[in-house]
């Protein structure tokens, strides 16, 4: 069940779960992909890197950390993306953009961050939405946004439509390139995503 306000969210860790570790999103999202492309339940991820492991405030100890009893399993969502007709997963950021500096970009993220830029300041991994942010600002706006980007303050903004979704399909006049979790799925002409609440559950 996602978050609530008000509420603790997740438990302490049990001791003697962690199989899987991963130091990127990318990595979670390679397991998450796997298991459901084979019909099994993931496993608990231990994430010691990564915009997810910013999101759920970036705790140092690396793997000491996940092995001590101050460790947190939490339940994270996901979505599931259609890119044309292949299908794949996104456990942290989707954007689809001609060039950062010209034409529509569109940003669909589960965590707050993207690398040092703080793209979604509300986004929460485990509300049963991703935040959803699109925009074709002039050059002169986008060096502006990006000088804000990380503390937050380029929102809210005039020219950059944003709300929170469970769902979003876009068809483009023009094949958009396609990133996931930092990584390039290429060009393509039309996306559709699904959140997936409570996907999997994570040790940090």
């Amino acid at each position: 069940m996602p978050i609530e306000r008000g509420k603790d969210w997740g438990t302490v860790a049990p001791p003697g779960l962690v199989d899987v570790i991963a130091t990127t999103d990318a990595e979670v999202r390679t397991v998450v992909e796997h298991c459901w492309a084979a019909g099994k339940e993931v496993p608990p991820i231990a994430i010691i890197g990564g915009d997810l492991w910013r999101a759920v405030g970036a705790p140092g100890g690396g793997l000491e950390r996940i092995r001590s009893d101050e460790a947190r399993m939490v339940p994270i969502d996901a979505a599931q993306v259609q890119l044309d007709d292949r299908s794949c997963v996104s456990v942290a950021h989707v954007f689809c953009l001609r060039s950062w500096w010209v034409g529509p970009v569109i940003a669909v993220v589960n965590s707050e961050w993207r690398d040092e830029w703080r793209v979604a300041p509300k986004a929460h991994p485990n509300d049963g939405r991703f935040d959803l942010l699109e925009g074709n600002l002039p050059i002169r706006q986008r060096w502006l946004a990006k000088n804000r980007l990380r503390t937050g303050d380029h929102l809210p903004h005039s020219g950059i439509r944003s709300e929170r979704v469970t769902q979003l399909e876009r068809t483009f006049e023009r094949p958009l390139r396609i990133r996931i979790d930092d990584v390039d799925e290429g060009r393509h002409r039309s996306i559709a995503l699904k959140v997936v609440p409570d996907a999997f559950f994570a040790i940090f």
